[in-house]
């Protein structure tokens, strides 16, 4: 059966695009206007609504921009992303222009929903148009019945984590979340070992596997855990509560309009609490970043290179561990992985791709600094690097040429492809615009914190650079690499972290000196892939450097570009291996170099999942499996108590909280609260105490120190800090203390 592909929806003849477009719209604008009369239609609103928002805007403007013919994939990440620019920049827009006609609440639903049907309205004329020419048959998408039985088992993990979520609060049962883990372990292998799943599936593999990965710790407890992200959710609400965003307040994440635009939009358009635009909607966007590097990979390698490079990147726990709390950083990561998307595209007209590189590399600065910093610093080198080879292709004999395959031009790539004088897509003016955005947005913006923060660490690392280097107490990834784990079971997976950077660096190896047809990686693609791998190495012996982000996000991040090396550096080992060892391939998991990288990023999977921790019971880490240890997850109980604390003037006097507990109350407050000392007598009078759930059971308190680069913990009897302190708040799950 052959239906229209609504992926492609900028492909479909105008006037089908129109009506179908008009139809999707009223059904849209009907059920929210039921919604205001009081007829509500479950999750009706809610999937409207975000369909809307996330797709239409940016569906629009490529047909404005007349690009046609990308592909599924593409045009969908493309739709998204622009999707996400217009919202953004919609919100900035309404911040910036209704106080100054009067309207002193741009972000309350009438004046916002109003506001993004007019932009909507607009871009749908500029899409008729400037695309009134385009009359191509419309693209249709073929639905076999029954399907591959790879595709209703790879649909089922997300919907496996939100059941097996379920069931861990209201049950404290984890056994289909564990089922979900080995269900995810035995989808690696299966590929390895070429059963059950297609490579036409793996696009499907790809997301899913994300997104349940995902949904498999972010949906645990109804509230928001985690770390910064209760830090975005008091910005959010500061913007929600007066209906305005105060673009003065001098906090960094203040500035990213990831958080102070994009979550109010949703919240208010599709009737969302912004808790559960964190928890659901967020997921969904950011497991579009490991499909859209899949489809960057595979255009450069093979499907198989792309889906182990993919499992890869999203089996590092810190994708669906540390993510899940830095809103911010995932919507910039889909962003930066646009940007690769335009990148390696070497066939795109180039005032189109340059439209598209600076509208996402300006959508990736307003969205996370951080991410945006590290980019902007890659990009110089990266560029050098490109711009010496090139000269080198030029000067350098033939024999040198021959021997090194990224200096050698590729005579069967097609042209504007890599092959001859190709076209440079990583070009010094986009260097220099997107350097400009940068300090002027986040110079300007809260207070220019931002860019204050970039130069403190600098200062930090110029001043400590040659005194510290390779020193455990100022370099962080060395500290980790040197500290003792806390049993053989944990050093066994230390060894396997340290094996996959081991791989990623024998894959740019084998990249650099292979002939230029063997794997096609673009140049501007390895330029900052050499790039992003010297900023591993910087992780580890500069001073400063990973503590400021944290050294697993700062690998997590350069895993973007350099996840395929470990699978190419993988395939090179095994074919160097075969060469040398007869009767390699007589081991059963050994006989091809896919099934050796299957087995290997399986093992890495279940140990970064805690999947093996938790079976055989050694210090587990799993944030989904384990429910017993203390965790920044927080039950309705602790909230209300919170709540009910600064409700009551709690922000008045200073609150004194634990270094779990502390991430909670940085969610209604983060200027009155502070940290338990070790000593209870340095309590300051006239002050709060507040205790969370695992407080009250264990009846301990934990008291973080900082070690160097790393914070270290330790519990203490709670019963030194509540002597002489009256209790005015007991709810059985959370308690506050006076005096």
């Amino acid at each position: 059966m052959h239906l229209l592909n609504p992926f492609q929806m900028n492909d479909w003849d105008n006037k089908t695009f129109f009506w179908a477009f008009q139809a999707f719209q009223i059904a849209f604008i009907g059920v929210v206007s039921l919604g205001l009369v009081g007829y509500h239609i479950p999750i009706a609103r809610e999937a409207l609504a975000f369909l809307y928002l996330t797709f239409l805007p940016g569906v629009l403007v490529l047909k404005a921009l007349r690009l046609h013919n990308l592909g599924t994939i593409e045009t969908a990440l493309y739709s998204v992303g622009l999707s996400l620019v217009v919202l953004m920049l919609t919100g900035l827009a309404a911040n910036t222009v209704y106080p100054l006609l009067g309207y002193a609440r741009p972000f309350s639903f009438a004046i916002l929903f109003l506001t993004i049907i007019a932009v909507v309205q607009v871009l749908l004329y500029l899409a008729l148009t400037r695309d009134r020419e385009h009359a191509a048959v419309s693209p249709v998408v073929e639905v076999s019945f029954p399907p591959s039985p790879a595709v209703p088992f790879l649909a089922l993990l997300p919907f496996l984590a939100i059941i097996g979520t379920h069931m861990r609060d209201e049950y404290h049962m984890v056994t289909l979340l564990f089922l979900l883990l080995v269900l995810v372990a035995v989808t690696g292998i299966a590929v390895g070992f070429d059963r059950l799943v297609p490579a036409s599936a793996y696009p499907l593999a790809v997301y899913t596997i994300a997104l349940a990965l995902l949904y498999h710790t972010a949906l645990i407890s109804e509230y928001v855990w985690g770390y910064d992200i209760h830090h975005e959710l008091h910005l959010v609400n500061s913007v929600l509560i007066p209906g305005l965003w105060d673009m003065n307040i001098p906090y960094n994440t203040n500035g990213m309009l990831s958080v102070v635009a994009l979550v109010p939009t949703y919240s208010l358009i599709c009737d969302l609490d912004p808790i559960w635009v964190f928890k659901i909607i967020y997921p969904l966007l950011f497991a579009l970043v490991p499909l859209g590097l899949y489809r960057v990979i595979e255009k450069q390698t093979s499907p198989k290179i792309g889906f182990f490079s993919i499992f890869f990147f999203v089996a590092f726990f810190t994708f669906y561990n540390e993510m899940i709390s830095l809103a911010r950083q995932q919507i910039a990561e889909l962003f930066l992985a646009l940007t690769a998307f335009v990148m390696i595209d070497k066939v795109m007209d180039r005032g189109r791709r340059a439209f598209l590189m600076v509208t996402f590399g300006f959508a990736m600065i307003v969205s996370h600094y951080g991410l945006s910093y590290i980019y902007l610093f890659s990009l110089i080198p990266a560029w050098l690097l490109l711009v010496v080879f090139e000269r080198l292709q030029v000067r350098l004999p033939e024999k040198i040429t021959e021997r090194f395959g990224f200096l050698k031009i590729d005579p069967l790539a097609p042209a504007g492809t890599g092959g001859g004088r190709s076209v440079r897509t990583l070009a010094l003016p986009y260097i220099l615009i997107f350097a400009a955005l940068a300090y002027l947005w986040y110079s300007t913006v809260a207070g220019g914190m931002a860019f204050a923060t970039i130069a403190g660490i600098g200062d930090r690392i110029g001043d400590t650079l040659f005194s510290n280097s390779l020193s455990p107490k100022a370099a962080q990834g060395m500290q980790i690499l040197t500290t003792q784990s806390i049993t053989p079971l944990h050093s066994l997976a230390k060894v396997v972290h340290i094996a996959t950077q081991g791989l990623i660096a024998a894959g740019l190896l084998a990249t650099l000196t292979a002939k230029r047809g063997r794997w096609r990686i673009e140049p501007e693609y390895l330029a900052i892939s050499l790039v992003f791998f010297l900023i591993n190495v910087a992780g580890i012996i500069v001073p400063f450097f990973a503590s400021s982000l944290n050294t697993s996000r700062l690998y997590h991040i350069t895993l973007i570009f350099l996840a395929p090396f470990a699978v190419i550096g993988g395939i090179a080992l095994y074919e160097t291996l075969i060469g040398k060892i007869h009767g390699f391939k007589v081991v059963p998991f050994m006989r091809t170099a896919y099934q050796a990288l299957s087995v290997f990023f399986v093992v890495f999977f279940l140990f970064n999942s805690g999947l093996i921790y938790q079976v055989v019971n050694d210090s587990p880490t799993s944030m989904a499996l384990e429910t017993t240890e203390d965790k920044p997850v927080f039950n309705g109980k602790e909230v209300q108590g919170a709540k009910w604390l600064f409700q009551e003037g709690g922000s008045e006097r200073p609150i004194y909280v634990d270094g779990t507990r502390w991430w909670l109350l940085l969610g209604f407050d983060p200027d009155h609260q502070r940290y338990l000392p070790a000593n209870a007598s340095l309590m300051e009078p006239s002050s709060y105490l507040y205790f969370g759930t695992y407080n009250l059971v264990r009846e301990n308190v934990r008291i973080e120190a900082q070690k160097g680069t790393v914070t270290v913990a330790g519990y203490t009897d709670a019963v030194q800090y509540i002597r002489d302190r009256n209790r005015i708040y007991d709810n059985v799950g959370a308690v506050v203390y006076y005096r």
